[in-house]
């Protein structure tokens, strides 16, 4: 009877076939995690590649997804392997040079944050660095995109289904072009120019070339924002007496109002409803024939006509102080400060 070695790790082995696939059988650079977090450190991947590509460096996680059968750290999720999916990164490659070491970091940084909170990336996602990416003073970069791998197709795997979310790294004006319209179309413009999403953090602004940026103003006015919820710290209302009756008095930090704003241009207009989340309250802003309120446990709805949306669009600022609502009765937004801080609580800036 002929005996069959049962793979350690099928998880690790379906990854690095699909590379296989996709980059042939090179030997990538590879990292493991400096301070595991199963033995009690901070990073949570297993490790690290990166493969040498047609001008660039290709990394790969693992440790997102089950890589071995004696892995029980994930929640359960029927169909998927751990938190189903890893995560990929392209960066432009210096000729003569090793792969740097930064997106290993970033990625692991990354992970921490699924681990930590549960929340997974998703195509479309996209976020704010609080940074240049790779603490590279020189770069405009600042913002990252998530996007399936162009290369990568999802996989099966002893495990379940595993895809491949890639960072793609933008300037922090092209992340508000990206809310002002979707990461989707945004990705579809750039993958014209750029198919497989390369960064590099030297390149110059896409929103600087008049075909891009009219491209990205022509899918918002066509489709609308799909940025549909924000968070911020201050966020909360009081609701008041006043010569007219019963009205209500919202309260939000600085830090939302472009966030508000692009919503009463470019969400409420198009019939979609806006969600501002705070730590112990949200406000949800509701297309509506007529102006009114109502409280829903925490929540505070507002149905806001698509005039009056226009009004306070035009003359809401990222400015300390009280703005009454044209065509809103009785409702008045008070914008305070925010204190912006780094992520070991030091302040960095005050906004507003």
């Amino acid at each position: 009877m002929q005996l069959t070695r049962r793979d350690p790790a099928p998880g690790a082995s379906a990854i690095a076939t699909a590379l296989a696939a996709a980059h042939g059988y090179v030997q990538p650079a590879h990292w493991g995690p400096t301070h595991a977090m199963r033995d009690g450190g901070e990073d949570p991947l297993d490790g690290v590649s990166a493969f040498p590509a047609a001008g660039h460096w290709h990394y790969v996680t693992y440790g997102l997804t089950q890589q071995r059968h004696e892995d029980a750290s994930f929640p359960y999720q029927p169909g998927l392997s751990g938190y189903g999916f890893e995560l990929t990164f392209r960066l432009v490659r210096l000729e003569g040079q090793p792969p740097p070491v930064w997106p290993v970091l970033m990625l692991q940084r990354l992970a921490r944050y699924v681990f930590r909170s549960s929340n997974v990336f998703r195509p479309g996602d996209h976020m704010d660095l609080q940074g240049p990416m790779g603490g590279d003073p020189r770069t405009a970069i600042r913002g990252a995109l998530f996007a399936d791998d162009p290369q990568l197709p999802p996989i099966e795997t002893a495990h379940g289904l595993v895809r491949f979310v890639q960072v793609v790294g933008v300037t922090l004006a092209e992340l508000e072009a990206v809310k002002d319209w979707s990461c989707e179309g945004f990705l579809r413009v750039l993958g014209a120019r750029e198919p497989l999403f390369v960064t590099d953090l030297l390149r110059h602004e896409h929103l600087d070339e008049p075909s891009f940026a009219d491209a990205c103003r022509q899918g918002a006015r066509a489709d609308g924002s799909s940025h549909g919820s924000s968070f911020a710290t201050a966020v909360r209302w009081n609701e008041l007496l006043t010569d007219r009756g019963k009205g209500v008095e919202l309260v939000i930090g600085a830090i939302a109002v472009p966030d508000l704003q692009r919503a009463l241009r470019l969400r409420l207009p198009y019939n979609r409803p806006f969600r501002l989340h705070g730590r112990r309250a949200s406000i949800r802003f509701v297309p509506a024939l007529a102006p009114g309120f109502k409280t829903e446990g925490t929540e505070l709805v507002l149905g806001v006509p698509w005039d009056a949306a226009a009004s306070l669009a035009e003359t809401l600022r990222a400015k300390r102080g009280r703005y009454e609502w044209v065509g809103m009765p009785g409702i008045s937004v008070v914008v305070e400060p925010t204190d912006v801080r780094g992520a070991k609580g030091e302040l960095l800036r005050v906004l507003g």
